[in-house]
This record gives structure tokens, C-alpha cells and sequence, in this order.
């Protein structure tokens, strides 16, 4: 990346914007500036009409090797009385965790800390085979932010995100498959092609669907089966008077 570069890439295939992390050098080590780079073109994408789905992905050997402790303002903290009148929340967790349209993460290399927790915020997870994922806070003395072993958790089990968030060991591609971190490992050269593909796929769904799918899932997080279930029922109701409904399943009727 030279001086000009943008911290962060994106570019429209078809109806998916890919957005790349793309400080490739530093193995795109988390900076305030990267993080406020792909909020606004996570925004941008999310302005767009013609944009149905977003792949997150870093450029070069990482997704992110995490926080950058060249740095020695990382992980500091100058007061507590002025760090808690500041917080208003985790702006990159939030704008990932809420965002409007499907977003999956391709992990095609070192996901570290930060660059860990990123993607556990998204739908889903792909990994090329060089992916490494690693929690290495506990043993700089801090811990995974912003309830960040509970997200893993959500995909690992209570006893994996500990043993993985304590030990702060490394998780290659196949074992996070086995743990239901990703959904799939890819050979490096089909890891975007198959992102794109799926999230292709996914946007040429019926949209309203879509997003009251991710919808009931995620606040279902929050809520717990029950009101989940319940608030289903007007999901279910509100979709059943779409015309995207009425237009799939005549199509459906008349297939051979």
C-alpha cells in the first residue's frame, strides 16, 4: 500500500461489494483510522441500491493480525473517569453486528484479536485454508472486548470459547471448521470467487425475506426462543403480502 492508498477497498461485483482491509504490510493491523475507513465504506455499501450483500475480506497474507501494538497508546487507558464518560458503545462491533444487508467475512489468512472478533460479528463465516484465528488479549493482560468470548461462544460452545480465549492458542482453517466457527474451508484462490458466489446467491433472494430472516435470528440472540417464536408470527404475516412471495411461489407452481 503506498501513502495514497485507501485503508480500505471496496468493489461492486454485480450485486456484492467486496470490501477489503488493505493495509497488506502490516498484515492490516487495526488502527483507529482502519476502523473508521470501513465504517464509511460499510456505509457507502449500505447507500447503495444496487449493492444486495457484502464480503469482508483483508488484503494479503491477513484479515487483520489485530491491534497495533507498535503503537504504545493501544490499550491504554489515560483515566477511567474519562474512558467511561467517552464510551458510547464499539462503533466497528456495532456497524457489523446491526448492518442492514447480508455481510459474511472470507478469512483468508491471519485473524487475530480484533481481526477475530470482526468476523464473528458478520452472518457467516468462510476461511481460505492459510486462516488462522487467535484471541491472544488474556495474555497481554486484557480480554476479548465488547463481549467478545460470548460471540464466539455463540459459534463454539461455552468450552471452546474459553479454552480458545485463555490459552490464546492458535486455531488453524479445519479445526474451526470442526467447531462450527466457519462454514466452510476453501483453497486460496476459490475463497473470493465462492464468497462472492454465495453472497451472489443470497442477494438474489427475495429481500424482504432475507432481512426478516437475520432478523428473528438475531434478536432471537436477545430475546430467547419464546419471543422469538412469537414475533415470528408477525414476520411471517408481514411477508405473506409481499409480492416477492406471491411472484416465488407461482414460480414454483408452474415448474415442471
Amino acid at each position: 500500500m503506498t501513502a495514497d492508498s485507501p485503508l480500505v477497498l471496496m468493489e461492486q461485483k454485480g450485486a456484492v461489494a467486496l470490501i477489503s482491509l488493505n493495509r497488506p504490510e502490516r498484515l492490516n493491523a487495526w488502527s483507529p483510522d482502519l476502523g473508521k475507513a470501513l465504517i464509511a465504506r460499510l456505509r457507502e455499501a449500505e447507500a447503495d441500491a444496487s449493492v444486495r450483500a457484502v464480503v469482508l475480506t483483508g488484503a494479503g497474507r491477513a484479515f487483520s493480525a489485530g491491534a497495533d501494538l507498535k503503537n504504545p497508546k493501544t490499550h491504554t487507558v489515560d483515566s477511567p473517569e474519562q474512558h467511561l464518560s467517552a464510551l458510547r458503545g464499539s462503533p466497528v462491533f456495532d456497524a457489523v453486528e446491526s448492518y442492514s444487508k447480508p455481510i459474511i467475512s472470507a478469512v483468508n489468512g491471519y485473524a487475530v484479536g480484533i481481526g477475530c472478533l470482526v468476523p464473528l460479528c458478520c452472518d457467516f463465516i468462510l476461511a481460505g485454508q492459510q486462516a488462522v484465528f487467535c484471541l491472544p488479549q488474556v495474555s497481554l493482560g486484557i480480554l476479548p472486548a465488547y463481549g467478545g468470548t460470548l460471540r464466539l461462544a455463540r459459534f463454539v460452545g461455552r468450552g471452546n470459547a474459553l479454552n480458545i480465549a485463555l490459552t490464546g492458542r492458535k486455531v488453524g482453517a479445519d479445526e474451526a471448521l470442526r467447531m462450527g466457527m466457519v462454514v466452510d474451508v476453501l483453497p486460496q484462490d476459490q475463497l473470493i470467487p465462492e464468497a462472492l458466489r454465495q453472497m451472489q446467491a443470497i442477494g438474489d433472494m427475495p429481500a424482504t425475506a432475507v432481512r426478516l430472516a437475520r432478523e428473528s435470528l438475531r434478536q432471537g440472540y436477545e430475546g430467547g426462543l419464546p419471543a422469538t417464536a412469537h414475533g415470528d408470527l408477525y414476520r411471517f404475516m408481514a411477508l405473506a403480502q409481499t409480492s416477492e412471495r406471491a411472484e416465488r411461489h407461482e414460480a414454483w407452481r408452474k415448474r415442471k
